[in-house]
């Protein structure tokens, strides 16, 4: 009975966030880059539910797994207006989805990875969503590229932050040098992942590094 509330929890949550930013889009008109963010920021906490719920069975697997498929019909149909940008050639809504679905595959094979996993998934939502939203205005560009020194910076902070909470809860036995080799790792991998790719880059290497750490 738990597994199938779980089942139903998650979806209902991730379906619950697509209406709410399609009515902010389509009703409030808020812009497009601004809901693709709270999209991907939120669908991030879907990892506690299952969590909870699954703990490390195979369950875990099936909710990430299904989206990569609704994402990559959505990417090439516009289903879900939410997570999409007109005129998309990136593959990062199922790229994000593929993620969550590796590292669940990972923590299912070894149980001991599950904080691994959250780190790496929530710092892919929260760090890499937020960082925009943060930068103070300065928005120099790296090179030729979209990324910028503050998100860069953003990236960095909140990185830190999300692995103090995690081993003050998981007990990860992460210290100060630890945590800037995560800061620093998350922004390499956030800056190198173009055009989507960051949404693999950034959750599998992060989490893989912290779980060598």
């Amino acid at each position: 009975m738990k597994i199938f509330i779980g089942y139903i929890l998650t979806y209902s949550y991730i379906l619950l966030i697509l209406l709410v930013t399609y009515l902010l889009q389509t009703k409030l008109n808020m812009p497009e880059e601004k809901t693709r963010k709270i999209v991907h920021i939120f669908i991030g906490f879907s990892w506690f539910i299952m969590t909870y719920y699954f703990k490390t069975s195979i369950h875990l697997i099936i909710p990430p797994l299904t989206f990569i498929f609704i994402n990559y019909l959505s990417y090439k149909k516009g289903l879900i207006k939410p997570m999409e940008r007109q005129n998309n050639k990136s593959l990062g809504t199922v790229f994000y989805a593929i993620s969550f679905t590796i590292l669940a595959l990972i923590t299912y094979l070894m149980p001991e990875f599950l904080p691994y996993y959250g780190l790496g998934v929530l710092t892919m939502a929260i760090a890499d969503g937020l960082a925009p939203f943060i930068s103070f205005n300065l928005k120099f560009q790296i090179g030729d590229t979209k990324k910028t020194y503050s998100g860069t910076l953003g990236v960095f902070v909140l990185t830190i932050i999300i692995a103090v909470i995690f081993n003050k809860y998981y007990f990860l036995d992460f210290n100060f040098l630890k945590y800037l080799v995560l800061g620093i790792s998350a922004a390499i991998l956030e800056l190198i992942g173009h055009n989507g790719y960051d949404n693999l880059t950034l959750p599998i290497g992060l989490a893989l590094i912290a779980f060598v750490l």
